[in-house]
């Protein structure tokens, strides 16, 4: 029984997560623009060497000082983050996939990072055809996400998109599916 483990939530979810994102970076930025607006309007209505003048321009520096703070903050850090997470998921759902067999050997919890993404492995032993011979092959899996439900020894047909699991089959025996002869 073919199992996803890659589910369309996640996609979801990252759309979901980045549009509030946007959204709320925008209306930061309008207020900002508002504010700036009004600002100029005020100052513009002040006469030569008016004492307020020092304020306005003071008020002005301090907020648009605040906004390249978040806007570094705020897109440079959190968005960048959920914008990869984000054209990940695109990818493996759109992307060319490729199927292997293999043995599982173990679940690595260490952090790994492939384009921002963070995600954790899964070790399994897979038969090279060309060379004949066997080699661990580490499957990419969400850092945030549950392992799948594999057991150690167990034979898996899976399916990867640029290394990441997308579905995953526990099968019998590999002898059966043609990998090893």
């Amino acid at each position: 029984m073919k199992i996803k483990y890659f589910k369309n939530e996640f996609y979801l979810q990252a759309k979901k997560q980045r549009n509030k994102t946007l959204l709320i970076y925008f209306f930061i930025a309008l207020t900002y623009l508002i504010l700036t607006v009004g600002l100029f309007l005020w100052y513009g209505t002040l006469p030569y060497k008016d004492e307020k003048i020092a304020t306005v321009k003071f008020i002005h520096y301090s907020i648009t000082a605040v906004f390249v703070f978040i806007s570094v903050v705020y897109f440079g850090i959190k968005f960048k983050r959920i914008n990869k997470y984000y054209k990940k998921c695109i990818d493996v759902q759109t992307g060319l996939t490729e199927t292997s067999f293999g043995n599982f050997i173990e679940f690595n919890e260490s952090l790994e990072t492939k384009d921002g993404v963070d995600f954790k492995t899964l070790v399994f032993l897979e038969l090279n055809k060309k060379k004949n011979n066997f080699f661990e092959r580490k499957v990419l899996v969400l850092y945030e996400q549950p392992f799948p439900d594999i057991k150690e020894g167990q034979n898996v047909k899976y399916t990867t998109q640029g290394n990441v699991l997308k579905y995953y089959e526990i099968v019998e025996d590999l002898e059966t599916q043609g990998e090893i002869q």
